[in-house]
Formats: structure tokens, C-alpha cells, sequence
């Protein structure tokens, strides 16, 4: 992966979805590092027995807008051809409403930036 992406990562169960810029910098065979515009966190991803796979902490931003410095754990996993993929949330501390521990799987779509 290489360049200016938009990540929608959307919930299942309520059809609610936030979009992203990602930009993506290939660090090797394999390997690129990935930027996240809207946390201003990142981190790398690796293709593993052919799906992109990246463990991240982010930042919890709640519907009533306040927001949990590292309060949550993502594991990305996508597709290489389609750029579809999954991410599984787990919530680091209570966040949300939702207690440490708390998971949840999010569809994700990736596509090339215009």
C-alpha cells in the first residue's frame, strides 16, 4: 500500500459509519506504515498469508463528544484486492458507556483517495 487513502469504517448493527484519511508508506516487502489524520495515530501494517493486518491504540470519541485519550485497542484486517476488511474494537477502560473489555467487529472499506 502506497499513498492517500479514505478509510469508512461502519457498525453492523446500527448502520452508523465515520470516514478517514489514511495515507499508507511502504516500509518494506510487505509492510507500510499507516497515518490516521483523524486520531493522529497510526500504525504498521503487515500482509499476512495474503490479508493486511494492523494492531493499533486509539482514542475513544464518544456520541456525546467526549473523548478517552487511548481508550481503545483496533485490530485491522483487510483484503488486498478489494480492500474490504473488519476491525475488532476493544474498549481499554470504560469509555462510552461501554466497560473495559467490551468488544465489537466493524466492517471496514478502504478506497484510493481522488
Amino acid at each position: 500500500m502506497s499513498g492517500h487513502y479514505l478509510r469508512t469504517e461502519t457498525n453492523p448493527q446500527t448502520g452508523e459509519s465515520v470516514t478517514d484519511d489514511w495515507y499508507a508508506t511502504p516500509c518494506g516487502d510487505g509492510c507500510a506504515d499507516m497515518s490516521n489524520t483523524l486520531s493522529g495515530g497510526g500504525g504498521q501494517a503487515m500482509l499476512v498469508n495474503g490479508q493486511w493486518t494492523m494492531d493499533i491504540a486509539m482514542g475513544a470519541t464518544c456520541a456525546d463528544g467526549t473523548s478517552v485519550p487511548l481508550g481503545l485497542a483496533a485490530h485491522d484486517t483487510w483484503d488486498p484486492n478489494t480492500l474490504e476488511g473488519t476491525v475488532q474494537v476493544t474498549y481499554n477502560v470504560p469509555a462510552c458507556g461501554n466497560p473495559a473489555g467490551y468488544q465489537t467487529t466493524n466492517d471496514v472499506q478502504i478506497t484510493q483517495a481522488p
